[in-house]
């Protein structure tokens, strides 16, 4: 009696890891975790929500990146617009000006589903 393959075979899901620390952080010399202590409406993240920023990681349009601006380090929306970006918050928007660094750009979230 002749054996059919599963119908899954081949589509198998790829190996993310030992652990989800090892998946979510894929260059730990190069990572940084933000916990939102605040809601960022703009962005759906809410009091709890964790960032996995990437220091290395380049910027893209409507990203999520954590800059620091005169000592206050905080995480922005960027947007590319006329060849510049623009940084946008819950409470700010404006130009990104040559005193403001890059400090990441975030690569994944973890959402904070407890219920208070």
């Amino acid at each position: 009696m002749a054996a059919f393959p599963s119908p899954a075979a081949g589509h198998e899901e790829k190996y993310i890891g030992d652990s989800l620390h090892e998946h979510i952080i894929r260059k730990p010399s190069a990572t940084l975790i933000w916990m939102f202590d605040y809601d960022f409406v703009r962005m759906n993240l809410r009091r709890g929500d964790i960032a996995a920023f990437e220091v290395d990681r380049r910027p893209h349009n409507e990203c999520l990146a954590l800059v620091e601006h005169h000592g206050d380090t905080f995480p922005v929306q960027l947007y590319w617009r006329h060849d510049k970006w623009f940084a946008v918050t819950d409470e700010k928007q404006g130009r990104v000006t040559e005193d403001m660094t890059l400090v990441g750009v975030a690569r994944c979230f973890i959402k904070d589903l407890l219920v208070e």
